[in-house]
Formats: C-alpha cells, structure tokens, sequence
C-alpha cells in the first residue's frame, strides 16, 4: 500500500461506484465506511442462502450471506468485498445483477423453504 498508492485510491474509487450505486437503485448498506459492502434485504436465512447460489452460479458474484442468528429474523445481509482489481464495468454488472436479484427476492423465487447446498 505504501509503494503503491494507486491501488487504493483504485479501491476507494470502485468501492464509492459500487455504494453509490446500490444506493441510487434503493438498498440499504446501512452507514459502511468499509469497502467491505453490507447490503440489507428482508427475508429468511433460507432465501438469502439462494440469492448468493444464484449470485454465485448465474452471474458470477461471489458474496457471503448474513442471517438469523447474527442478524433478527427477517433481516439478511449480503457482504459483497471489492477490490482494486474491479473495474467500472465489473461495478455496472454487479448493479444490474443486484437489480435482477432484488426483483427475484421480492417474487418470491428465493422462497423454496429449503436452503441450497453452496458448498459445493
């Protein structure tokens, strides 16, 4: 970092991208002052376990998931970490991918009652 500070002005400016983004299009990150980027939906741990498989396996986010009992009933977060290697054009897909996510959890897709193996 101190040889290269670049990297994280870098960081800084596809972490601002990112938050600014998800925040334009109406989540909740709460008050981060992180790169490390919460996102807060209402749902159970069940579907937010989905919504990072489908994350992970149709658009190619990795992102871990926060529920009962670290957060209340009814509240997931998803942890979404960029990093200085992301480009602009990686933040515009993750938006467009959260975007589509939001309207699959607010249809209720995520609901199946079952958690899905992401292990594998």
């Amino acid at each position: 970092v101190r040889k290269h500070p670049e990297l994280r002005e870098k960081l800084w400016t596809i972490t601002r991208a990112l938050q600014n983004g998800l925040r334009e299009r109406g989540f909740n990150l709460g008050n981060t002052e992180s790169p490390v980027t919460p996102v807060f939906l209402s749902g159970q741990t069940s579907e937010g376990t989905n919504l990072a498989y489908d994350l992970r396996e149709n658009f190619n986010i990795f992102c871990s998931v926060v529920g009962y009992p670290v957060v209340p009933k009814g509240v997931i977060i998803i942890r979404i970490i960029p990093t200085a290697i992301h480009t602009l054009e990686d933040v515009e897909y993750t938006l467009n991918a959260f975007s589509k996510i939001k309207e699959n959890l607010d249809a209720g897709k995520y609901s199946t009652g079952e958690i899905v193996d992401i292990s594998k």
